[in-house]
Parts: structure tokens; C-alpha cells; sequence
């Protein structure tokens, strides 16, 4: 547990957590001209110690939790006292209230709880283990969000063996430690004043908590301690997606952001042996139609898709629909989310025909947005002997690995 001078200093950060409406997290960020320009470079703060920890919210929008501790535990509220306390805690249950929250049935005027527990033992809704501690918190909507708060590299103890794979080499498994622990950090950076810094699925980066750590992967982070990504002495958001299909983009063409000297795209051949090197799936014209009309884009019938916007490696950026009222022309990457990113798995579509029963057969190669790091070029790379720095140097041109003390130190 921590002391007391350090316990308000967390209590005095969660209140602002609790304080704030929720924002949708930067993934997708449609190419729009209207839109100002995202910058993708951030300067170190003066003083990282504070970034030692993130914040990730686990669970959003539910109407009841139930939280177990395996090991002694504390439970304060949002003044910072200690409000319940115990050797374990088996399934409190813990509910919204329209003056603060109920803890089994007791109601406390609070704003929030904080739970901690030894030997990092919370288990939130029967899943997930978490380390260190959890914020149970009450959103706008009345309803309860929960964010677990850790060590930057424990947090990647969790991310890396489902973003990466433990089989793959160990220089595989350093690069995407040292691009994980990027992405994460210009995340904390960036989102200071906000609730919480990621989510813990696929718009960010997957954390499912302690249940899924393992040695290979948590040895990659301890050989890469402290390292990140820089360019120019700035921290830049390392993305990183599957499987490229041939060559990754420029960040600016999938999203409103500025250009980035890091991220402008490299050709790569070390991804073909990827099972999603090459895909195919059906879409119909009824389900275009709906998912158009759901996202600000009615049309009376869809006649025809067509591309609009191609880059250099073959993605679309635009995709034009042809329909009876008229042809409307919408971002491709917000179109490929709205149908289902699990199907269109990327921009790379090479063929658009028609199918059978009013539908489209899809035809394309890769999978995820295409910018940044290929992760199945990655693990070619490093079965071929190339050590993780001569990787992360390949995919983010003039990239160098830096170590920062202030976020190595134990």
C-alpha cells in the first residue's frame, strides 16, 4: 500500500479521472478537410516520473461490477479515506447511485472507489486479474467505467503476448515491446487531462490483465527496459497493424493527422507467408446501405462501388457509391470500419465485383490500417537474424531507440 503523502497525490489525480466527460480514443480519426490536422510528435515532459504508471479503462458503461481480491486489500473513497479493508474480498458488488455508489449494500457519497490489493490480486467481473489497483467510477451516462492504474511495463506484460506472439524470436518480441511502450507513452503524454490514457481492446492496444502473461514476452520487455521510439529527440505514436500486403502507408493518408518523417510509409516483402496476406469476403448491398445510413450517409439503393483516392501501394482512400439518388464519395478507412474491419481487413482492396443475390465480392491483401510496423514483416525479419533495432530502424525511417531513465528505473 502506498504511504499517505502518496496515496493523496493519487487520490488528488483520480479526481480529476472522475471529474471529465468521455472522449472517443484516436484510432480511426476519418480524413476529413474539415478537420484540424493532428500533430504526431510530442516532447518529452520534464518530468517523467509521473508517466511511470497508465491508465487503462477495462470496463465501460456497465450497470454493476463485482470485485474479488485474492490478498489483503483497502478500499477508499474519493477523499482518500479507508472505507472497507480485509484479508480477501470475495464478490463485492458494486452499483451506480445517483449520489455516488453503492458498495454491497452499504451506499457511500462518493465519486469514486479505489481498490487496492497486495500481490496484485483484483479481479474485476470474474475475468480479469489486474495488478496494483482499480478505479470503480461513475461516467455521465450513470453508469460505472472501470480503470485499472500500473507500471508502464507491467501494463505491457498483458499487451504484448496478444499483440506479438510468445513462439515468435526474441528480437521479434523487443521490437514490439520498444513500439508498444511507445505507442503507450505518447498516449499517457497526450491524453494527461483526459480519464484514462487506452482502452483495452483493439483501439488501442489488447490488455486483458495478468492471466495472460508469459516469460518469453515479459523477457523482451526487461531486455528493452525503458526503451522508446524517437525522431528527432521527439516521441512519435508507433503503429503498428498485422500484415502491410506489400508495402505500409503514410500515417496522413489513413487519418487526419500532419505528416511524420517516421511514418511515411516503406516497402516490404517479408509479409506474404501471413495468413492475411490475401483475403475475400462478401458485403450486400442491403448491409452497405444500412451501415451508410447509420453513419450520415443515406442512399435510396447502392448500384455500384467504385474507388476514388488510390496511393502509391494500392490503397484506397476514397470509395465512391454509386447509387439512384447520387454518387457519394466517402473515406474508405471510416467505410472498411462501418462494414466491419474483421471482413474488409484493410484498404488494399484490389478487385470490387458483383456478387450473387445483390451483394460485392471484396478482394484484397493485409490487415489493419497499414501504417507503421508490419508485424508479420516483423517476425520474418527476426527469424532472418536482424536484431529488433535494425527492425524498428527499417519500418520507421530515421527512428532511433532511446532509453529514458526516468521510465527504466524499478
Amino acid at each position: 500500500m502506498p504511504s499517505d503523502n502518496k496515496f493523496l497525490m493519487l487520490i488528488r489525480n483520480f479526481k480529476l479521472i472522475a471529474s471529465v466527460t468521455l472522449f472517443s480514443f484516436f484510432f480511426t480519426g476519418f480524413p476529413y478537410a474539415s478537420e484540424p490536422l493532428k500533430e504526431l510528435s510530442f516532447s518529452l515532459p520534464t518530468d517523467l516520473q509521473s508517466f511511470r504508471k497508465i491508465r487503462v479503462l477495462v470496463l465501460h458503461d456497465k450497470a454493476e461490477v463485482k470485485v474479488s481480491c485474492e490478498a489483503p486489500f483497502k478500499v477508499y473513497d474519493d477523499q482518500g479515506r479507508s472505507i472497507f479493508q480485509g484479508a480477501k474480498l470475495s464478490g463485492a458488488s458494486v452499483k451506480p447511485l445517483a449520489m455516488g455508489l453503492r458498495w454491497w449494500n452499504q451506499d457511500i457519497p462518493t465519486r469514486f472507489l479505489l481498490v487496492q490489493s497486495l500481490k496484485n490480486s483484483i479481479r474485476v467481473g470474474g475475468k480479469g486479474l489486474y495488478r496494483d489497483m482499480i478505479l470503480i467510477c461513475k461516467n455521465p451516462k450513470g453508469k460505472l467505467d472501470i480503470v485499472n492504474k500500473l507500471d508502464l511495463d507491467d501494463y505491457l506484460k498483458s499487451v504484448i503476448p496478444f499483440e506479438g506472439n510468445p513462439q515468435w524470436s526474441l528480437e521479434a518480441l523487443k521490437t514490439q515491446a520498444v513500439v508498444s511502450r511507445t505507442f503507450a507513452l505518447t498516449r499517457m503524454i497526450e491524453r494527461q487531462k483526459e480519464e484514462y490514457d487506452v482502452s483495452s481492446g483493439v483501439l488501442s492496444q489488447v490488455y486483458v490483465g495478468r492471466n495472460i502473461e508469459n516469460s518469453r514476452t515479459t523477457q523482451a520487455i526487461e531486455m528493452t527496459r525503458g526503451e522508446v521510439l524517437m525522431y528527432n529527440n521527439k516521441l512519435f505514436p508507433a503503429y503498428f497493424h498485422s500484415t502491410c500486403g506489400g508495402a505500409t502507408t503514410a500515417a496522413n493518408l489513413v487519418w487526419p493527422v500532419k505528416s511524420h518523417p517516421a511514418l511515411t510509409g516503406v516497402e516490404c516483402k517479408f509479409c506474404e507467408k501471413s495468413p492475411h496476406y490475401r483475403w475475400q469476403t462478401k458485403v450486400t448491398r442491403a448491409e452497405i446501405k444500412e451501415k451508410l445510413a447509420k453513419n450520415g450517409v443515406p442512399v435510396k439503393e447502392v448500384l455500384g462501388l467504385k474507388f476514388g483516392k488510390i496511393d502509391r501501394t494500392g490503397r484506397a482512400h476514397a470509395i465512391i457509391i454509386q447509387s439512384t439518388w447520387a454518387e457519394k464519395t466517402v473515406d474508405a478507412d471510416a467505410f472498411r470500419i462501418w462494414i466491419d474491419p474483421m471482413r474488409l481487413k484493410s484498404g488494399l482492396i484490389t478487385k470490387i465485383k458483383e456478387g450473387p443475390e445483390g451483394s460485392f465480392i471484396f478482394k484484397g491483401k493485409g490487415w489493419g490500417h497499414g501504417v507503421g510496423l508490419c508485424q508479420y514483416g516483423m517476425k520474418y525479419l527476426g527469424e532472418l537474424g536482424y536484431g529488433y533495432q535494425e527492425i524498428l530502424g527499417y519500418y520507421y525511417p530515421g527512428a532511433q531507440v532511446a532509453k529514458i531513465d526516468a521510465i527504466a528505473a524499478a
